[in-house]
């Protein structure tokens, strides 16, 4: 139990100094480019704070890299971790890792609804007057998108707003409307007038038109961007499971390859673990991160089923 707990505290303090020195970097680099813009220095300093664990958030599989890397070289310093594997079967220290697995996996699962939190504090920090300059919804179902743009939209003064729409089939776009001239009745917005693309025909209507459309319930949100789709559940289930089983395996890979016991001597160098847990690492960003439409699904699958094997092999080399 001493050795699990000593495993625990030299794996905070790992965790610790990569997060403190990356957000540091990171906030440098965020806040030199927010001195240009036109806010208080607090406002910046809060902003900056913000897009920096924005960034640590978009890259924390990254960051167990690095942790696990700095982990690894505290115990080769004194040659630590060759007492370790020699007190510790394969499966007491796979229990050791797996709630750090399971903390980074579910982090990296729900790190958009993390980023997007963030992003809406931003949006609230720099607002004016409760003001937005944009609020963008979007309603998606099957291979049709509807996206609805507002632009300096106020409740108590319409005349800088604009309305925008886009609806698209297939990556295309059917139909476009805008218009300048808006204003909001009985809870209602309409436009006065407004300009249509459809069928590759820019026509002008002269004409009201009302828009189904909560605009009060969208001021009250901070988020910029609002998704009203209606997802498929099960759809949304078997994607959430496998990228969890895609994760916790990927991440016991990980660690497994670190703790290789072909690395575990001082002087053993740690390029070819590093090689490839990068590669990996790259390679869930291609397959869960890109625009296809076709076999999604299925290269995801695939990819669990890669990460399974690379940790039963690992597994079995030890």
């Amino acid at each position: 139990m001493r050795i699990i707990n000593l495993l625990y505290l030299k794996y905070a303090l790992s965790l610790l100094i990569c997060l403190l020195s990356s957000f540091v970097v990171f906030f440098i680099f965020s806040l030199i480019s927010n001195l240009s813009e036109d806010y208080s220095f607090n406002i910046i300093v809060i902003l900056s704070a913000l897009n920096s664990l924005q960034i640590l958030t978009y890259v924390s599989a990254f960051i167990f890299l690095i942790s696990l890397i700095l982990f690894s070289t505290f115990l080769r310093s004194r040659n630590e971790i060759i007492i370790i594997k020699s007190y510790l079967q394969i499966n007491k220290y796979i229990m050791f890792f797996l709630p750090i697995v399971l903390l980074f996996s579910i982090f990296e699962i729900n790190k958009k609804d993390i980023v997007t939190f963030l992003e809406d504090n931003k949006t609230n920090l720099v607002q004016v007057g409760n003001k937005l300059k944009f609020k963008i919804l979007i309603n998606e179902f099957d291979n049709r998108k509807n996206i609805t743009i507002l632009k300096n939209v106020d409740l108590n003064n319409f005349e800088e707003a604009e309305y925008r729409s886009y609806n698209i089939l297939n990556k295309e776009i059917k139909m476009a409307e805008f218009s300048n001239e808006l204003f909001f009745s009985n809870d209602k917005l309409i436009l006065k007038n407004y300009t249509q693309y459809k069928n590759n025909v820019i026509k002008n209507n002269n004409k009201k038109k009302i828009i189904n459309l909560d605009l009060i319930g969208l001021m009250s949100r901070g988020s910029l961007v609002r998704d009203t789709s209606i997802k498929n559940n099960f759809i949304l289930d078997f994607k959430l499971i496998n990228l969890i089983i895609f994760f916790i395996f990927l991440l016991s890979y990980i660690f497994l390859n670190f703790f290789n016991t072909k690395y575990v001597g001082s002087k053993q160098s740690l390029r070819d673990p590093l090689l490839m847990s990068l590669s990996t690492l790259i390679y869930s960003f291609l397959i869960f991160n890109n625009s296809l439409t076709s076999y999604k699904q299925e290269f995801e699958l695939i990819a669990s089923m890669i990460v399974i094997m690379l940790f039963f092999k690992a597994y079995l080399n030890e």
